[in-house]
């Protein structure tokens, strides 16, 4: 089980995949994440011996959050949709994408934006607007 730091900038550009975050998880994130997937088997979420073999850890607002990414991962959404909302108090479950818009301000995108060549545009052109 690998349990990878990433940043929010990271975070933030993960638009193609879906995941489920709790918030606040102190202490050993192994211990977690093993706990986790336990539950989640014991609730029929998590099938054919399925399992959150990779997770990504995160701070924000002071609180130490988990990232289960969905992918390769066969579950019951919606037992776990259940069960995040059951559990919402408990572990501050949200989906990934709701999180990175209401937390993050959104998702961004990858590519990146080529600058205008000076030669392009001329600095000295006045632009009048005429309002009628």
């Amino acid at each position: 089980m690998e349990i990878k730091d990433i940043s929010l900038h990271e975070l933030r550009k993960m638009n193609n995949s879906e995941g489920l975050i709790l918030q606040g998880c102190g202490g050993d994130l192994q211990e977690w994440v093993d706990g986790i997937n336990e539950m989640l088997t014991e609730s029929g979420i998590l099938q054919n011996e399925s399992r959150f073999e990779k997770a990504y850890t995160f701070n924000n607002e002071n609180l130490t959050c988990l990232l289960f990414p969905f992918d390769g991962v066969q579950l019951d959404v919606g037992k776990l949709a259940m069960w995040r909302l059951e559990t919402r108090e408990t572990f501050g479950g949200m989906w990934l994408c709701y999180y990175v818009e209401n937390r993050l301000n959104g998702f961004i995108n990858e590519q990146t934006v080529e600058p205008v060549p000076a030669e392009d545009y001329d600095e000295s052109e006045d632009f009048e607007m005429e309002l009628t």
